[in-house]
């Protein structure tokens, strides 16, 4: 697998235009001979933990959404959003509501959003390297590269980050995930508006789940909150098309 650091270049990174995009310019060019024996041999083992680690990390991320819920009945099953309600005081109650739409709804519906859009597409990519080191037809080919980028997460004055796991060889498959790779490293004002909906979800189930209420009117607010839900995956959608229609990296 390719080695990569922030001062130091890759030599396997792809320099065209249409490959490139998300992540900024390559440092190289792909003119490097194939990989030597011992590296095809052991390549599938390499890409093979690097795709368990992220397939990990990705389920993870996928949970996250339902970890408010569960801490509320975990750390006290009896825990009932009415009395919560109906035995606070109003301002400090009113103030937490205005906070957590104002704040928390934002802040973590982003999380929700960018933080699988960061894992989900490495693991997919991983694992296709995976099937691509035991294929013959990829077999004295470099399956992935490295690109340095000062637009992915982190601080502003901080040297271009690598961001690793590039394809070498795109096709339509490896270049949607890449796309989606990069809506999750590169912030945006999309992925944050996406994520709204979901963020609001994860408070509304909070509240509705523990909230005692007959089974019409449990079943509609799991109908609303679902609907929340689905209004992300659109937005997400939108979003992927939109950067994928460009055709290019900024």
């Amino acid at each position: 697998m390719p080695r990569y650091s922030q001062m130091k270049p890759n030599s396997y990174v792809v320099a065209t235009p249409e490959e490139g995009a998300r992540f900024g310019k390559a440092r190289s060019t792909n003119r490097s001979p194939g990989p030597s024996g011992v590296a095809r041999a052991l390549r599938p083992f390499g890409y093979l933990c690097v795709a368990t680690v992220w397939t990990a990390l990705s389920v993870v991320s996928l949970l996250l959404p339902a970890a408010l819920p569960f801490g509320l009945w975990s750390s006290n099953p009896r825990f009932s959003s009415k009395q919560f309600i109906a035995e606070g005081d109003i301002v400090p109650v009113l103030l937490f509501l205005i906070f957590a739409v104002a704040v928390l709804v934002p802040l973590l519906g982003y999380a929700y959003v960018a933080l699988p859009l960061a894992c989900l597409p490495l693991a997919v990519l991983a694992w296709t390297y995976v099937a691509r080191s035991l294929s013959p037809g990829y077999r004295r080919q470099r399956l992935s590269c490295t690109r340095w980028s000062r637009e992915l997460i982190g601080a502003p004055n901080m040297p271009p980050v690598a961001m690793s796991l590039l394809p070498v060889r795109q096709t339509t498959w490896t270049r949607a995930w890449t796309v989606l790779m990069g809506m999750g490293w590169r912030p945006s004002w999309d992925v944050l508006v996406a994520g709204m909906p979901v963020g609001l979800a994860s408070f509304v189930v909070s509240g509705w789940a523990f909230w005692p209420m007959g089974e019409a009117s449990r079943l509609a607010w799991a109908v609303g909150t679902a609907f929340l839900v689905v209004a992300t995956v659109l937005l997400v959608g939108r979003s992927y098309r939109s950067q994928a229609s460009r055709q290019r990296f900024t």
